[in-house]
């Protein structure tokens, strides 16, 4: 009898103690507002925001389907210098592997174009220049054209094939998503997709997350629930996130972020990882992602030069300012 009354009572005392555990637990939770988180988020991302020039750099590594002319792993090396209002970037991109023949049977994702040897005809980007300002959100594509045959020959034709694209502010389709994205996987820039006014904070299990819900936006008119994972050891850096749009059961957007380092000011992660849901999943990995408070003067004249410049004859001009593209080949 004496044991088990010994039992009942050590019973009690591990309820006690768990009791006052999750108790602390939801208090600590408690001290802590959406008020505050936002604001910690917020005041991160002022630096990025703000009109003093920046520079970055970074690549990043996707992995396309084999219907597409990348085929297999696509590197961008990526720099670009921005401020308020003015962002540039320089795109140059490196092929790990060479296009492979697709039969006119096969089924893919893109058009697939034959020459009248029946040698798939494969286009592939060999730079990108972008400017987004206040006055004009421009793209300029570099590419080299190329066959390859049924027996996997592969012949590349000399020179390149100049795209401009002119887009209107605001438009999902513009080069200015890579400026987005790469700000995302750096773990910045959320301020501006999530609402402050219907947050709710969840304690992890861990002791050192949060999970953040939140209605928000991320596209023009596209609006869902963000949930967000921050660290409350570093300042509510996000760890891990989603988007889900409304309508939908699952996320479209799924983004994770390590190796956060503070610099000059600034905070981010140098490795960033975001993954659209759509079918096939699609993968994009962000690596040495550096970020410095700094002026590249010499990086702003090359892309406004690219963009300014003549275009050469046979060039294309793809305008979507009027909503309905319009399509100009120069002569």
């Amino acid at each position: 009898m004496k044991t088990n009354k010994y039992i009942r009572i050590q019973v009690c005392n591990i309820v006690l103690i768990c009791a006052m555990i999750s108790g602390i637990s939801n208090c600590f939770a408690s001290d802590v507002t959406s008020a505050e988180i936002f604001g910690s988020i917020k005041n991160r991302e002022n630096v990025i925001k703000s009109d003093t020039y920046k520079t970055a750099t970074f690549s990043l590594l996707t992995q396309d389907l084999k219907s597409d002319p990348n085929h297999g792993h696509l590197l961008r090396d990526c720099s670009l210098v921005w401020k308020k209002d003015d962002t540039r970037m320089k795109i140059v991109y490196n092929y790990r592997h060479d296009p492979i023949y697709i039969s006119p049977d096969s089924k893919g994702s893109q058009p697939i174009n034959y020459d009248k040897d029946k040698r798939r005809i494969v286009w592939r980007k060999v730079e990108t220049y972008i400017i987004s300002t206040s006055e004009k959100i421009e793209m300029l594509d570099k590419l080299q054209s190329m066959c390859v045959s049924p027996n996997g020959d592969i012949e590349k034709f000399p020179g390149v094939f100049t795209a401009k694209h002119i887009f209107r502010e605001g438009s999902n389709l513009s080069g200015d998503g890579h400026f987005k994205y790469f700000l995302l996987a750096a773990g910045l820039s959320f301020s501006n997709y999530i609402d402050v006014n219907s947050i709710d904070i969840i304690k992890m299990p861990n002791g050192n997350s949060m999970e953040i819900n939140s209605s928000g936006i991320f596209r023009v008119n596209t609006k869902g629930r963000w949930k967000l994972t921050v660290d409350s050891n570093e300042g509510y850096f996000v760890r891990e996130a989603s988007f889900t749009m409304e309508g939908l059961d699952k996320p479209s957007l799924e983004l994770s972020t390590s190796n956060v380092i503070k610099k000059d000011g600034l905070e981010y992660a140098r490795r960033g990882r975001i993954v659209f849901n759509n079918e096939p999943r699609d993968y994009r990995d962000y690596e040495d992602i550096d970020i410095c408070v700094k002026d590249n003067q010499e990086l702003r004249q090359e892309i406004e030069q690219q963009l300014e410049e003549p275009l050469p004859v046979g060039s294309q001009i793809i305008d979507f300012a009027g909503g309905k593209p319009t399509v100009t080949t120069i002569k």
